[in-house]
């Protein structure tokens, strides 16, 4: 699996986990009330995680935006134009650009 496909087949995943629970809760033995509660706690717990998710993601984009920016900068003080050349190119195609 490639590194572009890992997020977005790790949201399917998380999302087909999320329909199969609720799926098979609705057909669980128990009472309605006791079902919806537990429906309602298991989708905060799903929020809250891809609340988090997409923290990192973020996250780990800013940190990679700020490298490159860093490394740019720097090939622009040296004077470095096949350098700025080659880190520009790596910037867009790790999606950075």
């Amino acid at each position: 699996m490639s590194k572009e496909n890992w997020g977005s087949n790790l949201v399917f995943f998380l999302a087909g986990a999320a329909i199969g629970a609720s799926v098979a809760l609705l057909y669980a033995p128990q009472d309605g009330e006791s079902t919806r509660r537990l429906i309602g706690e298991k989708a905060g717990d799903y929020k809250d995680r891809a609340v988090e998710f997409k923290s990192n993601v973020a996250d780990s984009a800013r940190d990679r935006w700020s490298q490159t920016s860093d490394k740019i900068q720097d090939l622009l003080h040296r004077g470095d134009n096949d350098g700025l050349l080659a880190a520009s190119e790596h910037a867009s195609s790790n999606g950075a650009g």
